[in-house]
């Protein structure tokens, strides 16, 4: 089975030029709490549904799967 993880990269601005911080979580879920945001445009945005917004501008979101070892 595979186990995925989430990688939020904050940027200082909308330029996207210099990282301010870099955090792993392991639900959308978990980037709404600490960003704030519903869960269901954090999706949307990082699907390519809706137009980043608000601190989205200034992150990147990357998924990331692994496989588990038995």
């Amino acid at each position: 089975m595979k186990k995925s993880s989430w990688l939020v990269y904050l940027f200082e601005d909308t330029e996207k030029k210099n990282i301010l911080k870099i955090m792993e979580f392991r639900s959308v879920n978990e980037i709404s709490y600490v960003l704030g945001l519903p869960s269901q445009t954090i999706s949307n945005c990082f699907h390519g549904l809706i137009k980043p917004r608000g601190i989205l501008k200034s992150c990147v979101i990357f998924q990331s799967y692994a496989s588990e070892k038995n």
